[in-house]
């Protein structure tokens, strides 16, 4: 019963995996917006901010960004 678990569990999240899409652009702004007034007062507050934004996208289902620049481009192109 374990063993079946295990292999449904691999099998599920192999499928979140692949299905992983982009993120519309105010999903991306929303977070964005969050995650920077969380960061107020953090001494790294760049990667405070990515972490953050990354974190919310990724237990949403969506592809994570690699850098800051590349979200605030993202939200921008709208």
């Amino acid at each position: 019963m374990k063993t079946f678990l295990m292999v449904l569990t691999l099998a599920a999240s192999t499928f979140a995996l692949a299905n992983e899409e982009q993120a519309s652009v105010d999903t991306v702004k929303d977070s964005y917006e969050f995650c920077l007034d969380m960061a107020d007062g953090e001494e790294n507050k760049d990667n405070a901010v990515l972490f953050c934004v990354n974190d919310e996208l990724k237990s949403l289902g969506y592809k994570p960004f690699d850098t800051l620049q590349a979200i605030k481009s993202f939200i921008k192109a709208d």
